[in-house]
């Protein structure tokens, strides 16, 4: 019985994401971010819950890339109440001497938008997290990763 409770449970978490009363489309979010892939072809994705605290805060993601294979990076941030920037890099955030390949920064109040790359093993996307403020407690980011043959 706690197995197929289990079951149900992990079922309904990939339709939805509920986060402090703001509800993750996930199928929403994934058609959306599908439709900024073409004309690559899916790989994979990840939803980050993304919680705002007192404080800035910084949440990242390793992407493994093949090298020579072209890389689109599409996010869909629209169910995030917030606004938060994201920044690819091309080593961790513990890493010196890392090198800043994108930052959002410059799209503005943009929810959903897409990054092309090539040519690395390995991307980190860094989600640089406001501070909270009015009761606002978090949210979800989707990152959906497409490549295309060369």
């Amino acid at each position: 019985m706690k197995k197929i409770a289990l079951s149900v449970a992990v079922l309904l978490g990939l339709s939805s994401f509920q986060t402090d009363s703001i509800l993750c489309n996930v199928g929403e979010l994934e058609t959306k971010a599908g439709n900024l892939l073409d004309p690559y072809k899916y790989d994979s994705s990840e939803l980050t819950k993304i919680v705002y605290k007192d404080k800035e805060t910084v949440s990242e993601i390793e992407v493994p890339l093949f090298i020579g294979e072209k890389y689109r990076f599409v996010f869909e941030l629209e169910a995030l109440p917030k606004r938060v920037e994201v920044q690819i890099y091309n080593k961790s955030k513990e890493s010196k001497n890392r090198k800043l390949l994108f930052s959002s920064k410059a799209m503005g109040d943009k929810s959903e938008f897409q990054f092309d790359i090539s040519l690395l093993r390995t991307a980190y996307v860094d989600y640089i997290i406001p501070p909270a403020q009015d009761g606002v407690h978090a949210g979800c980011a989707l990152f959906m990763l497409g490549y295309k043959l060369k």
